[in-house]
């Protein structure tokens, strides 16, 4: 391998590593931003209470609202960007849905699927 080809390969792999981390940063930046400090937000509830519709639909609201604190905003004026306001509502969405299906009630899950 000749000493012009060499130079070649390493300074396109240096042009790679740096593109590829340019277009990583904002994705740690939107992980750091939109996650709270610990990353968890706990829901308390009483089983005994989920018999009735209002109890139900407190629940599923208190869900929504941790996942939102854990996720951050989708609104592209309060992120600053669509990338993080995208990012954003998928956490949200993945967020809700999995503590749904952690909870594993029936009236919970028809109040997600609506």
């Amino acid at each position: 391998m000749n000493t012009l080809s060499t130079a070649r390969t390493i300074r396109n792999t240096i042009i790679s590593v740096a593109a590829v981390s340019t277009m990583a940063l904002p994705l740690f930046a939107s992980a750091s931003v939109s996650n709270n400090a610990g990353g968890a937000v706990n829901v308390v509830y009483n089983k005994a209470d989920l018999v009735s519709t209002a109890n139900q639909e407190d629940l599923y609201a208190r869900l929504q609202d941790a996942s939102r604190k854990i996720c951050g905003s989708s609104n592209i004026i309060i992120t600053g960007s669509l990338r993080r306001s995208v990012g954003n509502t998928e956490c949200y969405n993945g967020t809700l849905t999995a503590a749904v299906e952690r909870l594993d009630n029936a009236a919970i899950t028809a109040l997600h699927n609506q």
